[in-house]
């Protein structure tokens, strides 16, 4: 990669940043499981904090991918942020946290990060390499998220298909 973080990734790093998300599910098909996750995690905290509801807030939006994905075709999704009526008491902080790694980690999201973590204020953020993110508050409880760069499906189907037209017969 060059020195300047903003300029564009090298011809190299595309070519391997863009054979990593040929391994990678479809950016539908990790939209579908990310945004399964977050209404997962969502019933977990309302089921140790009674009265505590969410809803859907913003909208989703479909954005480029940052370094070193940004050479390539992929895309990410941002889903609505996912907002509660209550925030989340301390004493069941420990337990979200721990069933919201569990359901990042199927996403590849295993990577933490910790904003504030304090009495009454817990934010973290779990991520990818390839930038998936579920980023939790307990602050007027938030979860927001991205799926990460993705192929979507009809690029990675028309280029499944040529590679499969050009092998060769062993």
């Amino acid at each position: 990669m060059s020195d300047n973080p903003y300029g564009k990734t090298g011809s190299a790093d595309t070519q391997k940043a863009a054979a990593r998300l040929a391994e990678l599910p479809t950016l539908e098909d990790t939209e579908t499981q990310l945004r399964a996750a977050v209404v997962e995690l969502g019933s977990y905290v309302s089921s140790l904090v009674p009265g505590l509801t969410w809803q859907w807030v913003d909208e989703r939006s479909l954005e480029s991918c940052d370094r070193p994905y940004d050479q390539t075709k992929g895309s990410k999704v941002r889903l609505q942020n996912y907002v509660s009526n209550l925030g989340i008491p301390d004493t069941v902080w420990p337990r979200v946290l721990d069933r919201a790694r569990q359901l990042a980690a199927p996403l590849g999201a295993t990577g933490s990060e910790v904003f504030e973590d304090k009495p009454g204020n817990h934010t973290v953020r779990l991520y990818s390499q390839e930038g998936t993110v579920i980023f939790r508050g307990t602050q007027g409880a938030v979860i927001s998220s991205n799926t990460g760069c993705r192929l979507p499906a009809a690029v990675k189907n028309s280029s499944q298909a040529t590679t499969s037209t050009t092998r060769v017969p062993q």
